[in-house]
């Protein structure tokens, strides 16, 4: 899990008690999977991202200029408070989780947006080496 602050850990669960940490059970399900064009506005692209947890997947967004990476990487770690990208907490296999990050490192995008954080704006390969200076310490 790595290290830890009281201060961020306490908020981020308050957080969650706030927004009620009770499971809310999907009723449908449509499997995607790596290298899928989503049939949604733009025609984004499934990017698989596996090492977090089993599943894992980007969303390249062309149009838009931007790519979702959800928990492959963090720009504010919510158990420590630090910001900036970094890797993500919790990942299941963090070897795994790195190098899945080439996938997204040569995407022609402005934006990075994900799952926890603010957006980064800049080059996915700019992200990547962040987030790799970070897991290095």
């Amino acid at each position: 899990m790595g290290p830890t602050r009281i201060g961020p850990l306490l908020q981020f669960a308050a957080y969650g008690i706030r927004k009620g940490m009770r499971p809310h059970w999907l009723t449908e399900v449509r499997e995607i999977a790596d290298g899928d064009t989503l049939d949604l506005p733009g025609r984004p692209h499934v990017i698989g991202t596996p090492g977090h947890s089993p599943g894992s997947i980007a969303v390249f967004s062309p149009e838009v200029r931007a790519v979702f990476v959800g928990d492959a990487l963090t720009t504010r770690h919510v158990l420590t408070g630090r910001t900036g990208p970094g890797p993500a907490p919790f990942t299941d296999e963090p070897a795994e989780a790195l190098a899945s990050l080439d996938r997204i490192a040569e995407l022609d995008v402005d934006w990075v947006l994900p799952g926890h954080g603010p957006a980064f704006h800049g080059s996915p390969a700019a992200a990547v080496e962040a987030v790799r200076a970070a897991a290095r310490g």
